[in-house]
């Protein structure tokens, strides 16, 4: 299933501080407050480092 290297590939994305520094600028650029937009990054960031937690990792 193609589902899961997508999962992966967006998982590994938003771990990148540089990802979550573009969508803040881009959600600012369309009008959210900078306030918004940091509790947003920080509780995508914090999502994604549950999910790491929770994977297994892989083998080989």
């Amino acid at each position: 299933m193609a589902i899961k290297p997508l999962i992966r590939f967006t998982l590994a994305r938003l771990r990148e501080p540089s990802t979550l520094a573009s969508l803040a600028a881009l959600a600012t650029l369309f009008g959210l407050p900078p306030g918004t937009v940091d509790l947003a990054a920080q509780v995508v960031g914090g999502i994604a480092g549950l999910v790491a937690i929770v994977k297994p990792d892989a083998h080989g």
